[in-house]
């Protein structure tokens, strides 16, 4: 646990506080999916796939791929890893013979629910948290959270592409 004056230094008037913070954040989400991940017998670029397919929907694997800027080989043993584990099935794609649609077998809630009781403590911790805000600052951690996820994604392509 960081004392109050390692934690006024992340957040303070330097800017590299911010870059500082922001690291230990990223660090923290991926220890969180990967957790998440291993509580639904997945690894983590798996549990990343099926959030992608569950947030938009059916879709041909090489659009997959592409979305995780992963080959085709990777995505086709990932898709593997999913059909097996019951959360997603191949379909032959009626627009093209040589791809398959990869789809759902498994709702949002119905994740939640495999996952039992682990995320009433989150939610729980969650809710805790922004009642700490009032309705103007909550739209404002809102807004930066979009700009900084908006900052994230143009950024991991920008030194992909390098």
């Amino acid at each position: 646990m960081r004392s109050g004056r390692e934690r006024r230094s992340l957040v303070g008037p330097n800017p590299r506080s911010g870059i500082v913070l922001g690291r230990e954040f990223s660090t923290s989400v991926v220890l969180f999916q990967e957790a998440i991940a291993a509580k639904l017998g997945l690894n983590a670029t798996d549990y990343r796939c099926l959030e992608v397919i569950l947030r938009k929907g059916a879709m041909p694997a090489k659009s997959l791929a592409e979305e995780l800027r992963l080959t085709t080989g990777a995505i086709t043993g990932i898709i593997d890893h999913l059909e097996r584990a019951g959360y997603v099935e191949r379909q032959e794609n009626p627009k093209d013979r040589r791809s398959v649609i990869v789809s759902p077998l498994i709702t949002e809630k119905e994740v939640e629910k495999k996952l039992g009781n682990v995320m009433v403590p989150y939610r729980a911790a969650m809710s805790k948290l922004f009642s700490k805000y009032d309705k103007d600052q909550t739209a404002a951690i809102v807004d930066f959270l979009g700009e900084f996820i908006q900052v994230l994604r143009a950024q991991t392509s920008r030194i992909r592409d390098i």
